[in-house]
């Protein structure tokens, strides 16, 4: 549908894109000189009853993260019988555009892996897994400091964990989702990290980690290491690979820790302060994860604890 041209004291500017269930619209709001997106449910599934409560249980999710890294929703609202929620407009577009420049460089895709893991970790804590992470569904933003800021959004296919544990449905981009949700089964955060080490490899080469059909990640085996493409060390190739190991029991136990093992592989890149967990130790040995680098992911939590210590004793001195 076609929205109005005004929303109480919103403005309609444009209409940014279209899909299968929804539309998204550039908005003005005048009285706070501010852009803002609008996104709502196509005509076509408005009368249904449970697609209508899918729709308004994203923003509810989107609304609770309270993350700079997810997308935030500011109000929603209904015209015509058709809902719709109002959201940050993220004026530089998505990660897709990133890749139509060409691979991005290993800074760049540490830091956007970063910004990634952290609104996925807040959306796992509250018990939502995405199940569809691919360039797309990562929007950027300028900060207030015009520095690139990405947040995670289109929650259209998520469910909470408790829920997705049972699913039979298979949601999600073949070119970036876990061979586990091809197999119709439950899912658990492990889904979006192989989705987001996915994001990764392809950011980094310009080529996606696999191609082809829903039932061939049945059988889906890794990739070429990044390395094949792009020169980088050994140790990216690593933590990449094991973000897309095809067994989940080998892979990052969660985002966090793969973002983390990232950026201590990439050098001269400042690695986010979290804490990580490594992979199942049995992985570690078959998928040649050298001690090199789970050494320096070590140190990594370490120098943040210490850092994080050392400004609170600066702060009350």
């Amino acid at each position: 549908m076609s929205l109005p041209d005004r929303l109480g004291r919103l403005r309609r500017v444009d209409r940014l894109g279209v899909g299968a269930f929804s539309s998204v619209w550039l908005y003005r709001d005048e009285e706070l000189r501010s852009d803002v997106a609008v996104k709502a449910l196509a005509d076509n599934w408005a009368q249904r009853e449970d697609v209508r409560e899918r729709f308004l249980e994203e923003a509810r999710i989107l609304r609770a993260a309270d993350s700079d890294h997810v997308v935030r929703v500011y109000d929603v609202g209904e015209v015509d019988a058709t809902p719709y929620f109002v959201m940050t407009y993220a004026d530089r577009g998505t990660v897709a555009d990133v890749l139509e420049e060409g691979p991005a460089d290993l800074a760049r895709v540490v830091s956007l892996m970063g910004q990634a893991g952290d609104g996925l970790a807040v959306l796992h804590a509250k018990g939502v897994v995405h199940r569809d992470i691919k360039p797309q569904n990562l929007l950027l933003a300028s900060d207030g400091l015009g520095r690139e800021r990405l947040m995670v959004a289109d929650l259209g296919v998520a469910k909470a964990l408790i829920h997705a544990s049972g699913l039979t449905d298979v949601v999600g981009t073949p070119a970036y989702m876990a061979p586990e949700q091809a197999l119709g089964g439950g899912v658990d955060e492990r889904a979006d990290v192989h989705g987001l080490a996915a994001v990764a490899y392809h950011l980094l080469t310009g080529h996606v980690s696999r191609d082809g059909s829903v039932s061939a990640l049945t059988t889906a085996a890794l990739p070429p290491p990044p390395s094949t493409y792009v020169p980088v060390p050994p140790e990216v190739d690593d933590a990449i690979l094991v973000g897309l190991e095809p067994d989940r029991e080998h892979r990052w136990p969660d985002v966090l820790s793969f973002v983390a093992a990232l950026a201590a592989a990439a050098p001269g890149v400042q690695a986010p302060s979290v804490l990580m967990r490594p992979p199942p130790r049995r992985d570690v040995a078959r998928a040649g994860v050298p001690a090199a680098l789970l050494a320096a992911l070590c140190v990594v939590v370490a120098l943040a604890t210490f850092g994080a210590s050392y400004a609170v004793v600066e702060l009350l001195q």
